[in-house]
């Protein structure tokens, strides 16, 4: 690894999301709160609400711009495209899940199953492994493919004791010829479990000393946990991770001040490489890099508005303003929004404001934020009082749907390098410990949008 040129890399980094955090470092629901839509430089908006749905599409996807636009605009695309050093996706092999394997399977999950299990072979089979541990293996979809293909043995490895159960029926029930090489069991991984794996491994599969560790889309601290355990583990020799969920980190300290709430993660940075450059330039990372990056990172990439219809973006920004345009009217009246349901508003009711309204009322509670728990008094005593003070409310900032789509667009141009910079993170940290590791694309992005995977084997 070269050191110098990864803090330069991760420097420029760092300045590049310190000065766009007026696009990455608020929630998408606060845009009109935090007048988001305003801080859009006015030179750059005089050319890009001038683009026809194409072009529009095109300048985010393919980064396409134009000799007349200002200097600052054509900087932002370069550094974007500068700073993300993930691989770009190669042809994938046509593979398909076998007929057998499909039930009850979404076709992004099919997707994801097979060529993650494509992937695995692959390495397992350049380096002489025969067992592989799964972290997070859910009901055994994985687990069940990779040994009716290429008959691993598989210890799956899940926190969750339903999903243990359940995977256990399917297993008797459809695989009973896999009971012997296949074994599930209920298991918490954090960082500290690399001696509680290899026993519960030796007990399973006395011996074994060259077994992989993988996992699909390892949510949060999984991930980064998972690289600790493969280091520790001896019988473990490579590592086939695809992470997910950046932005369900644990917080290790989080601070209050005036403007808004720091926040700082157990598990990024992870590399001293990033630790230093930060500490080099004395930069507070906890006031721009928060959980709104970290959800940027792990969104669906610029790659969704390839070939995207006006109609498609029209939907889009109907409901991201009207969202908003729900929580300005409840920051301007004192009142907090809280859900009924586990799922707020539902976009098949976002045919107009009014039905939306209406269908948000059904799924919100607004309560007043000045005595928490009180139903919502005063001047607006009907519901029918408060549809209307609230499409009032909409009525005055529905012009700024197209600078919804421009803006989202631009954020969406930072999705790839933040999640360039999280990945290369993990993988300095694989590199100072020694190992060899690398950045894999594994999936179709507009499919399943994390679709890389960091492969690493001990020498």
């Amino acid at each position: 690894m070269d050191v110098d040129a990864e803090k330069k890399y991760f420097f420029e980094a760092l300045c590049l999301f310190h000065e766009t955090q007026w696009l990455h470092n608020i929630p998408v629901i606060e845009i009109l709160t935090r007048a988001s839509l305003d801080a859009i430089p006015k030179e750059w908006m005089e050319h890009l609400q001038t683009l026809e749905n194409d072009e529009l599409n095109n300048f985010v996807v393919e980064k396409t711009i134009k000799s007349e636009w200002p200097d600052s605009l054509k900087a932002y695309v370069d550094k974007c495209e500068k700073i993300n050093k993930l691989p770009l996706v190669p042809a994938l092999p046509s593979i398909e899940l076998p007929q057998s394997f499909r039930t009850g399977l979404s076709l992004k999950k099919q997707h994801e199953i097979m060529h993650l299990a494509h992937l695995v072979h692959t390495q397992c089979k350049s380096h002489d492994v025969q067992t592989i541990i799964d972290l997070g293996a859910g009901l055994g979809y994985v687990c069940q493919m990779l040994h009716c293909l290429h008959g691993y043995r598989i210890l799956g490895l899940e926190r969750d004791k339903e999903n243990v159960d359940r995977a256990c029926y399917r297993q008797e029930k459809l695989y009973s010829d896999s009971l012997t090489k296949i074994k599930y069991v209920q298991c918490e991984v954090t960082c500290d479990s690399a001696d509680a794996i290899e026993s519960i491994l030796q007990r399973e599969f006395p011996g074994v000393t060259d077994a992989c560790l993988i996992g699909l889309h390892a949510c949060g601290d999984l991930s980064t946990s998972a690289s600790r355990v493969f280091c520790e583990m001896k019988s473990v020799k490579l590592l086939v991770l695809i992470s997910c969920c950046y932005h369900k980190l644990s917080i290790s300290k989080s601070v209050q001040t005036p403007l808004r709430e720091k926040q700082y993660f157990h598990n990024f940075p992870t590399s001293n490489c990033l630790r230093e450059t930060i500490a080099t330039y004395n930069l507070d990372i906890g006031q721009f890099l928060r959980a709104p990056f970290l959800r940027l990172a792990c969104q669906e990439s610029a790659d969704k508005w390839r070939g995207m219809s006006e109609e498609k973006h029209n939907e889009h920004s109907f409901h991201v303003l009207a969202r908003a345009v729900l929580e300005l009217y409840s920051r301007q009246n004192n009142l907090i929004l809280k859900k009924k349901v586990r799922k707020g508003t539902r976009k098949s009711q976002c045919s107009n404001f009014q039905t939306y309204i209406k269908d948000s009322l059904l799924r919100y509670d607004l309560m007043s934020n000045i005595a928490p728990g009180a139903k919502l008094t005063g001047k607006v005593s009907t519901r029918d009082e408060l549809e209307k003070s609230i499409t009032q409310t909409w009525e005055e900032q529905n012009g700024k749907l197209r600078s919804v789509e421009i803006y989202t667009g631009l954020q969406m141009m930072l999705q790839l390098p933040a999640e360039s910079l999280i990945l290369r993170d993990r993988l300095c940290w694989l590199h100072e410990q020694g190992l060899q590791a690398v950045i894999v694309p594994v999936m179709n992005k507009c499919v399943s949008p994390r679709s890389y995977a960091i492969v690493s084997h001990k020498r």
